[in-house]
């Protein structure tokens, strides 16, 4: 594909309140995945994960996390992820930083366009009541503020996040701000007059006031309620207790003009405890390489032979076939020379002999060209149903939130919902667990297979995060051979070319007896991946009977 031009950054914003829940990786969740796959860059607060979760990827995102440590109770509480897409990783450079309620990362105003560096901070500031919040020896937004004044001499801001403050729709800059009548010096930097904002949460409460005057103080204007797709200034946040706006998206004033949009999504109760995902769109001018600016031509890789317990006399009785037989005499009379090409023909037709018994009696997964992720095997229908209510019942709840029926409703079937999903996922360990008690010395196999399913190992296969012709590229300039060294290379080609010709022993000359091949296959272990040529060990194995003497050369 050819290198895309592209006019805009797609950025998303989301407190999930955890990654991982009982049962629950959304991570690998496809309602989740789809989401947040059309971003460039994609900021998550309050992760409760630690370093040690084993994410490295999460869909088509690079995954990076700023973690808390563990707390008292030996749990995760609060967390960062950036998410980054390959195209925009190499020039979006994270920032040095010693707190982990936030987190500082710097855009490259070469690549994406922009005038002047972007400098973006996302953050969770915890509840002011929060026992965490008390024992901080300094406060978020100082630290926050601190930055700002070091980051703005280098480029233009851009906060997002969980602010745990309401704002109501106080202003947010100096409402007729003009050097002209006011007696300041020349470089005070006048507010501009720009369009104030809305709110459908009309409360002010003291952290909501502080906010307000970090924003004039250092000229930020909130998106929320102000730009195109949020203009009413939608809510962020929907508990029992209430709605309210929590979270906002921040830039200086100079870059206001450069936003595109500005979106706050409906509440998703499955994906998030109570906050909306917010998104944004910032002007920029950069170009995303294709896909495949090299031509590549690869191999296509056939599925293996599915090999169960009955696959062995299926596989002998083939290869005892009219067939196969005929085959296989062929193969005898054929004569081989002490020639490369008379080897290599040889060879392919006993791999053929092999290929055509296991079409005949093996069985192949189906290849399938889909992406999709399966829900988990304990997600069963009737959990399917009640997540469906639940999902189209919290549309309704977004639009009506004060309506006392409709929330009543909604936090009965989000604690239905919850209920039913941990009794689920319960059912199905403790089944897991009974099959177990019986199968360690019947079948040790599916025993294994059941412990990687409790231990819940992922199974599948991910798609590598650099493409192809970034390591053809990568390999190709490792491998490169300097004119400095082009003589001496000439030099030990030939030597090497002179001692292969030479014979300086002959110990392997001699024949290849049946007795050498026959103990040579019995040291071959069953259930391993074959090569590129399909042929197992289990068929080499069961099939020795019948070819051994093939095995054996006069050559």
């Amino acid at each position: 594909m050819p290198k895309s031009n592209q006019s805009s950054v797609k950025f998303g914003y989301w407190n999930i309140g955890g990654l991982f829940s009982k049962g629950m990786n959304k991570a690998e969740d496809p309602l989740f995945l789809k989401h947040i796959e059309n971003y460039d860059i994609v900021f998550l607060v309050e992760t409760h994960v630690g370093y040690n979760s084993q994410i490295h990827n999460i869909g088509k995102f690079h995954y990076h996390p700023i973690c808390r440590k563990l707390s008292n109770n030996n749990r995760h509480f609060g967390g960062i992820a950036i998410l980054q897409k390959s195209h925009v990783k190499p020039h979006v450079k994270i920032l040095i930083n010693s707190n982990p309620d936030y987190q500082w990362i710097k855009l490259e105003k070469s690549f994406f366009g922009f005038k002047s560096d972007l400098f973006i901070c996302v953050l969770y500031n915890p509840p002011v009541t929060s026992k965490y919040t008390q024992e901080l020896s300094s406060d978020v937004f100082e630290c926050i503020e601190k930055d700002i004044f070091q980051y703005k001499k280098m480029g233009e801001i851009l906060l997002c996040g969980d602010f745990n403050a309401r704002i109501g729709s106080e202003n947010d800059f100096i409402v007729n701000d003009d050097s002209k009548f006011t007696p300041i010096f020349d470089t005070y930097p006048t507010d501009k007059n720009i369009m104030t904002r809305k709110s459908r949460d009309q409360k002010i409460d003291q952290r909501g006031k502080e906010v307000l005057d970090f924003c004039i103080s250092k000229q930020i204007r909130i998106l929320n309620g102000r730009v195109l797709g949020d203009t009413f200034g939608n809510f962020t946040c929907y508990t029992p207790n209430g709605a309210s706006v929590v979270d906002y998206v921040a830039v200086s004033e100079e870059i206001l003009e450069n936003v595109l949009y500005f979106k706050v999504s409906r509440f998703i109760p499955t994906l998030s405890d109570c906050h909306c995902k917010l998104e944004w769109e910032l002007s920029a001018k950069y170009c995303v390489p294709g896909e495949n600016d090299i031509p590549i031509q690869l191999k296509n890789m056939t599925p293996n032979y599915i090999w169960t317990d009955c696959s062995a006399i299926k596989f002998q009785e083939t290869l005892s076939s009219d067939t196969l037989q005929n085959y296989i005499l062929e193969f005898n009379n054929s004569t081989i020379q002490f020639t490369q090409t008379s080897v290599d023909e040889a060879s392919s037709k006993l791999s053929n002999i092999f290929l055509s018994a296991a079409n005949l009696s093996l069985k192949r997964p189906l290849k399938k060209h889909t992406n999709k992720q399966k829900n988990k095997k304990w997600f069963d229908a009737s959990l399917q149903q009640a997540r469906t209510n639940l999902l189209n019942y919290g549309k309704i709840y977004s639009r009506f939130p004060y309506d006392p029926i409709i929330k009543n409703h909604f936090y009965k079937l989000n604690r239905e919902y919850s209920k039913l999903r941990k009794y689920k996922y319960k059912q199905y360990k403790q089944s897991l667990i009974s099959q177990l008690d019986s199968l360690h010395e019947e079948n040790p196999k599916l025993y294994w297979n059941l412990i990687n399913e409790l231990q819940e190992k992922n199974e599948t296969k991910k798609k590598c995060g650099v493409q192809p012709s970034t390591l053809i590229s990568h390999f190709q300039k490792l491998s490169q051979l300097k004119g400095e060294f082009q003589s001496r290379y000439t030099e030990l080609c030939e030597k090497l070319k002179q001692l292969e010709n030479s014979k300086c022993f002959n110990e392997l000359d001699s024949f290849i007896t049946e007795s050498e091949i026959s103990k040579a296959i019995s040291h071959l272990k069953c259930n391993k991946s074959s090569g590129l040529d399909n042929i197992s060990n289990n068929m080499i194995k069961n099939g020795q009977t019948f070819l051994l003497k093939k095995f054996s050369t006069d050559v």
